[in-house]
């Protein structure tokens, strides 16, 4: 349903907001969404923009699947190219997100925020540790190859216990409106006037 208004209605207006619903203003009507199961959201009165719903985008990644952390053991040599290869991975989580990394800063399910930067210095046998902490199992895949290629071992934890058996259709879906989202199980809308 939420496909087909996005399709009929490509730009609204966001004229109310509350915890659990919107009122979007679009050319021809004015139309409250519901959702529900909300997980994140970042809405702003009187923005104006497109409207699209998605059930697989960059920012679902996050909640929509399996999620591990990736280690780097410690090694027994300076890392001389500490700068680079975290510049590598810098650039491949933003290819990951898919230009999203500067959306919505505070945000906990943004998982390109979860680079722990501080862990890639040259003296890596004192730290290793964490590099990417809570991201979709495929960027850490992407990344571990990454440290490979700069000579870093690394290792994952196991997928979160929850994902052992993903469900078959996404948890969670998302509205865009413009810059404004919300991330929520479930979305209804009805028409005020």
């Amino acid at each position: 349903m939420m496909t087909q208004f996005a399709q009929l209605y490509p730009l609204g207006l966001i004229r109310y907001t509350q915890s659990t619903f919107l009122e979007l203003v679009t050319d021809t009507e004015v139309h409250r969404i519901d959702f529900r199961g909300k997980l994140s959201f970042r809405l702003q009165r009187g923005t104006h923009g497109p409207i699209s719903f998605h059930q697989s985008h960059p920012l679902l990644k996050g909640v929509n699947g399996p999620l591990t952390s990736l280690i780097a053991r410690a090694t027994p040599y300076a890392l001389l190219d500490a700068p680079l290869l975290l510049n590598a991975i810098r650039q491949e989580v933003q290819k990951q997100a898919g230009g999203w990394t500067e959306f919505v800063s505070g945000s906990w399910t943004m998982w390109w925020q979860r680079l722990v930067a501080h862990n890639i210095i040259p003296s890596l046998t004192r730290t290793g540790g964490i590099i990417l902490d809570s991201v979709p199992v495929p960027v850490a895949k992407s990344v571990a190859a990454i440290c490979t290629r700069y000579g870093v071992d690394t290792y994952s934890l196991p997928p979160q216990h929850r994902w052992s058996n993903p469900p078959e259709e996404p948890l969670y879906k998302l509205l865009l409106i413009g810059r404004n989202y919300v991330i929520a199980r479930e979305f209804f809308v009805s028409t005020l006037c």
